[in-house]
């Protein structure tokens, strides 16, 4: 497939996000987005991770995950993705997912809401910059240690990072926004996953587990900072320490 054009308009695509992003609601609450506060945010990110909701999230995926990899064809599913329209959706999703569309959007939203004093773009922004730091590590540090050989031949293909960058961002996105733009973001996201698959890049479970950890980290750095009643915490006990949450 020619994709010239695709690319041409595809490469606005953060450009157009920004402007997306400024017409929607503004965030609930007031954010330090500076630079400043990124590394304590991040480190609050993880403490954050840990809560009821990703814990399900994290069964189900998993659980999918397993079942998948019991049935996958590559090839079939790659064959069956390389024809008309269904082309057409894995290859814009393929360049959605690029860290070359994805890193600029991120940055960009961030800078240009900074300096525009826009907090909500700049919100946006700043939570999806430590999103997709804390998804390419987790991504990064898991290929190595599972080193599973891709359909096409090369290594490290579990977990997709590439659909979980996909998810990271449409995590972010309806967190902060949810309606059309999160249907939008979950879009691409299946998309992203439906091309890794379709140019024999992952097998399918490989792009399960991704879209998992991707939509799990985008959901928690997305969160309302006020707090999350689901947390689960590890309180002190007359007889030791006892891990609580609520369901």
């Amino acid at each position: 497939m020619n994709l010239h054009l695709l690319k041409t308009v595809l490469s606005h695509a953060p450009v157009s996000m920004l402007l997306l992003m400024t017409m929607l609601r503004p965030a609930l609450a007031t954010e330090d987005t500076s630079v400043r506060r990124f590394p304590a945010a991040v480190v609050d990110d993880i403490v954050a991770l840990p809560t009821m909701h990703n814990a399900w999230w994290l069964i189900g995926g998993t659980t999918l995950t397993i079942v998948v990899y019991q049935f996958e064809d590559a090839e079939g599913v790659s064959r069956a993705l390389d024809n008309g329209i269904w082309d057409f959706l894995s290859d814009t999703g393929n360049i959605w997912a690029d860290a070359r569309v994805q890193v600029p959007l991120a940055l960009g939203s961030w800078g240009v809401g900074g300096w525009t004093d826009n907090e909500n773009l700049a919100g946006f922004g700043f939570d999806l910059s430590r999103g997709l730091l804390l998804s390419y590590s987790v991504t990064g540090l898991m290929k190595p240690v599972f080193d599973r050989t891709r359909p096409d031949g090369d290594r490290y293909s579990f977990p997709s990072g590439h659909t979980a960058t996909a998810f990271t961002t449409a995590g972010v996105i309806c967190q902060r926004y949810g309606g059309w733009a999160g249907g939008v973001s979950l879009g691409l996201g299946v998309m992203a996953a439906m091309g890794r698959m379709e140019e024999l890049k992952h097998y399918p479970s490989d792009v399960v587990a991704g879209a998992t950890i991707g939509w799990i980290i985008g959901w928690t750095v997305g969160r309302d900072k006020g707090g999350d009643d689901t947390a689960l915490r590890i309180v002190p006990t007359g007889k030791g320490l006892a891990l609580t949450g609520r369901f």
